[in-house]
């Protein structure tokens, strides 16, 4: 079993960062937490935007896992992390679960396995992570022109940073057809997709063919 200690206002807040971005009408019903010993992270999508809250390094990982995590279960985390009023320990047992508890307050929160019970296709989380190294490689242009959604724009107003770091946003853009890359503060990262002017000009709602 792989354990690891992070704190729980850190963890909470990557937990509620996640949950932003993987809204109740999703088509990707998940997010999914990477693990390693380089960098642990959350990754979630709605195929609109893109969330990557950081854990930073995670001693105690000898190899890489990968947890599907509901929204209920990023609900559970982000709340068990700002109850344990200090360091959580993390157990990531072989059957595909996650345990939290409190070291300095008695708390604990389990999660089940989620792989056989939430369906969708994973390829999607390879896909979101090759787009966010892509738009890092790439050289910033400003167009004169881009075109964006408010309501998903907004989604990165609700970012929470570490205390005493800005919220503001530094934003890469490559395009006006391409995803903004998105920084806030010191441990997130997303991606933000501009709208299509020419699908949305013709669209009378926001469809699969609105924005990507």
């Amino acid at each position: 079993m792989i354990s690891f200690v992070i704190d729980g206002a850190e963890f909470a807040k990557a937990a509620w960062n996640a949950l932003i971005f993987t809204p109740a009408r999703s088509p990707i019903p998940a997010a999914k937490m990477y693990l390693s010993g380089e960098e642990s992270y959350l990754l979630a999508t709605d195929t609109y935007t893109i969330g990557r809250p950081s854990l930073g390094p995670t001693r105690g990982v000898v190899r890489p896992v990968s947890r599907d995590l509901t929204r209920e279960d990023l609900s559970r985390l982000d709340k068990v992390g700002r109850a344990s009023k200090g360091e959580v320990r993390i157990d990531v047992p072989e059957d595909n679960g996650l345990i939290v508890n409190g070291l300095q307050v008695d708390v604990q929160e389990v999660i089940p396995d989620r792989t056989a019970s939430v369906s969708y296709d994973r390829s999607v989380w390879d896909r979101c992570r090759a787009l966010m190294e892509r738009l890092e490689r790439e050289e910033p242009s400003i167009p004169e022109l881009l075109a964006l959604d408010p309501e998903l724009l907004a989604r990165f107003g609700k970012i929470k940073t570490p205390k005493g770091t800005t919220p503001l946003l530094d934003m890469r853009i490559t395009s006006p057809s391409d995803p903004i890359l998105i920084r806030c503060g010191p441990n997130f990262m997303g991606a933000l997709m501009p709208v299509d002017r020419a699908v949305a000009s013709q669209a009378a709602t926001r469809g699969g063919e609105f924005l990507w």
